[in-house]
């Protein structure tokens, strides 16, 4: 067997490969979750039929009073002194979304005025068009820029490469907005009902009720292993996107990076140079620990206290209490071609048959 950090889902998901045990429900999943995601449960509950090798063990759970903005100010403080300890710039992704500028805001209130001339935001026509103000009030004429597109020449660098990814997980999950929109703003917050969950995942199933039942029993195995009560609809759905989201939205950046970077991508590279601004075990027990913080009563109140920062910072009311969550590496990433697996040896890889990275004896089967 070869063990995988991550897999790209359309090759898991082939015609061939869903003859074999639970793949064809396994994929389901992709639909359920995105494109990009190769489910991996970091509680250990559920057997996938993808040997994946978890990387990302949830945070042991303790009490925790740190505030969000506390919490990116210290992370901002470390990720800048990484880059300067390295003599490396920092190149930020940067969509202009609540995620990414959040981080950006942390870095410009902790960086010296040195540490700032080593930023480099990269970025898009999108990027500046989803918040124009930040860009012309705060980026523009301020700090270096470059194109988002170039991102997979980056990768293996000696750079550091700074994603916003994971706060999705942190703060919530979108399927808060969808079930919003299916059953009302209050279905959020009406005690966990699985039939009204597995309405809203069949929707993903094309309707599929039987399926999308199927799933909410293997969901519920991971709710029963929750540290903290699950006790509402939106509880329900964050902490399923909490445990098997968190490894696909590290690695699969990286299965874009140029061919003849690939070899550059070691475990040193990946411990220092490439990094997700919300990847701690901090911001893991800020989730846990703050269950009522993620949405008040409106889908554009989702991720308040990020916008909150936000608006401390440049004054925005607009982007404060109108911005909502919006896709933005997708439209990037499809301009270059993917691998095709990551296998823990960090190796890229195109090569691999189906009896190698794939378990019969697995909860989908």
């Amino acid at each position: 067997m070869t063990r995988l950090l991550y897999a790209l889902p359309s090759t898991i998901g082939s015609s061939e490969n869903l003859l074999l045990p639970g793949v064809r429900r396994y994929a389901e999943l992709f639909k359920m979750y995105g494109n990009w995601v190769i489910p991996a449960d970091r509680t250990g509950t559920i057997r996938m039929p993808v040997d994946l090798v978890a990387q990302f063990p949830l945070a042991k759970y303790r009490p925790f009073r740190t505030e969000f903005e506390e919490l990116c100010n210290t992370r901002a403080i470390q990720v800048l002194s990484q880059a300067e300890k390295l003599g490396t710039s920092l190149y930020v992704l940067y969509s202009g979304g609540i995620d990414s500028t959040c981080l950006l805001v942390s870095l410009l209130k902790n960086a010296s005025p040195e540490q700032k001339k080593h930023i480099v935001v990269l970025l898009s026509q999108d990027s500046i068009s989803e918040n124009r103000r930040f860009y012309d009030e705060h980026i523009r004429g301020k700090l270096r820029m470059g194109s988002s597109i170039t991102f997979p020449d980056l990768i293996g660098e000696d750079v550091c490469l700074l994603s916003a990814e994971h706060a999705d997980m942190v703060l919530g999950t979108e399927k808060i907005g969808k079930l919003m929109m299916r059953f009302g703003p209050d279905s959020i917050y009406k005690r966990y009902d699985r039939t009204m969950l597995a309405e809203l995942y069949a929707d993903y199933l094309g309707g599929d009720i039987a399926a999308a039942d199927l799933h909410m029993g293997i969901f519920e195995r991971l709710r029963d292993v929750s540290p903290v009560p699950i006790v509402s609809n939106m509880d329900f759905l964050w902490w399923v996107n909490f445990c098997i989201k968190w490894q696909s939205c590290f690695y699969y950046i990286l299965l874009f990076a140029s061919p003849r970077n690939a070899a550059k991508v070691t475990p040193a590279y990946v411990d220092t140079r490439f990094i997700s601004f919300y990847n701690t075990d901090e911001f893991q027990l800020w989730s846990m620990n703050n269950l009522d913080k993620r949405i008040k009563d409106t889908w554009k109140s989702y991720k308040w206290v990020a916008k909150d920062i936000i608006y401390e910072f440049n004054k925005d009311e607009e982007y404060r209490d109108n911005k909502t969550k919006k896709g933005s590496l997708l439209p990037l990433i499809g301009f270059n071609p993917p691998f095709h697996f990551i296998d823990e040896q960090l190796r890229f890889r195109n090569d691999l048959s189906p009896e190698e990275y794939l378990i019969g004896k697995n909860d989908y089967a």
